[in-house]
């Protein structure tokens, strides 16, 4: 089976200028899933979507060469990543003749990953002969504890007639799609437009203590701290 790793990298950010680049440490944002990319074998062929040639040289001279730039038009802040990953495998199957049988997205802004974890997802993929499958992590915040605020009128997230008083009676199974980890087989992109269809996708649950989606300065700061006293 073909895997096509597909990383999302483009230039603009609203929230942080060159948020890809961003150095954290030693490392520039984007290396940790360049360094993560490396750990996989000839099956898996990692292919960096980006429109800036900057970011390109900088995956070059990390050993991923690649001549393919993303149209402009594909990387706005409201471009739907998914026209880009579909616009990236016309680009493969006509400059390269590369079809993958399944497409893995790592977005660089998720820079926390085990790599046990992501091959044991994968494996599952395969042993289950699954078409969608996308990672999870438990949620911190209970959505018994969450409410809607609006115009100040507020309502639970999670009603229910039996009155709960202690955590420890609430429901466990409460997950959170952090953005870390989705792979598909190309069929079902090309059927459902996404990487993730409700009641269809396949769920993995992620067993680590933090999960980042680095969106913000603040997101960023947190990544330094984490990453730097990791390494």
């Amino acid at each position: 089976m073909k895997f096509l790793i597909l990383v999302p990298a483009r230039g603009g950010s609203k929230g942080i200028k060159n948020k890809n680049l961003a150095r954290i440490g030693e490392k520039r944002l984007i290396d940790y899933t360049l360094d993560l990319c490396k750990k996989f074998n000839k099956n898996f062929f990692t292919f960096i979507s980006t429109d800036s040639k900057v970011i390109s040289n900088h995956c070059e001279k990390n050993g991923f060469k690649n001549s393919y730039i993303r149209p402009t038009y594909l990387s706005k802040d409201k471009s739907n990543i998914i026209d880009a990953v579909f616009h990236g495998l016309n680009w493969l199957k006509k400059n390269m003749n590369y079809v993958p049988d399944a497409v893995i997205l790592f977005q660089p802004t998720s820079p926390i990953r085990d790599i046990n974890q992501i091959k044991n997802a994968i494996n599952q993929f395969i042993k289950k002969k699954q078409d969608s499958l996308v990672g999870m992590v438990k949620m911190k915040e209970h959505p018994r504890e969450c409410i809607n605020y609006s115009k100040k009128k507020w309502t639970y997230l999670v009603k229910s007639q039996k009155r709960l008083y202690r955590r420890q009676e609430y429901e466990d199974n409460y997950y959170f799609i952090d953005g870390s980890f989705y792979l598909a087989k190309t069929s079902f992109l090309r059927k459902y437009k996404s990487f993730i269809v409700e009641n269809i996708s396949s769920m993995y649950r992620f067993n680590q203590k933090y999960s980042l989606d680095i969106d913000n300065m603040s997101d960023l700061k947190i990544a330094r701290l984490l990453l730097n006293k990791k390494n």
